[in-house]
């Protein structure tokens, strides 16, 4: 199992699916892991205050306070496998018992309770990036994205017509809104 850290929440531009990043411990891999949107809120708000009021208790802090009641304790949240292109994830306690559950709702819960959180090798293996080549924990990825459309922005303004001429292939002369043939 390898030691991971919740990085951020991020939305497909597409889709617009909720997604948590995952980042391996000291190391650049991270793991990519679409999430329902209710278990998105719950991440989002992070972790529960140690005194929470009736208005702060969520239904993930159900979870730890019956295993509390039950002389037991949350230990980490895993993903433990990958079956058909679909992430397979337990919650486990201080005693070792697993409750296998969503990936979604096992990160809320860990992401609730300041749990550590793992992935197995295998998974890593097989589907993690390069949180770098993702973007990273960049401060400010829209500034970035930013300062690239100015320079774009700057080119353009100074292009010509014949920066984007087609080069000397045989295709000179054609109307270029009529197909060959």
């Amino acid at each position: 199992m390898v030691a991971m850290r919740f990085a951020r929440l991020v939305v497909h531009r597409m889709t617009r699916e909720p997604l948590a990043l995952l980042v391996e411990e000291d190391a650049d891999r991270c793991l990519v892991v679409s999430v329902r949107a209710p278990q998105a809120e719950v991440i989002d708000r992070g972790p529960r205050a140690a005194e929470p009021s009736d208005d702060d208790r969520m239904t993930q802090d159900l979870l730890a306070d019956l295993a509390g009641l039950l002389g037991r304790r949350l230990d980490r949240g895993e993903i433990v496998d990958l079956v058909d292109d679909r992430f397979k994830a337990e919650l486990v306690l201080d005693d070792g018992t697993r409750l296998p559950g969503r990936p979604s709702d096992v990160l809320a819960v860990a992401v609730r309770e300041a749990l550590r959180i793992e992935v197995a090798d295998a998974v890593l293996d097989a589907v993690g990036q390069s949180f770098s080549e993702l973007g990273g924990d960049r401060p400010e990825p829209a500034r970035e994205a930013a300062e690239q459309v100015e320079q774009m922005r700057e080119f353009l303004e100074e292009a010509t017509a014949q920066d984007f001429a087609r080069p000397p292939d045989g295709g000179e002369g054609r109307d270029p809104g009529r197909s060959p043939g």
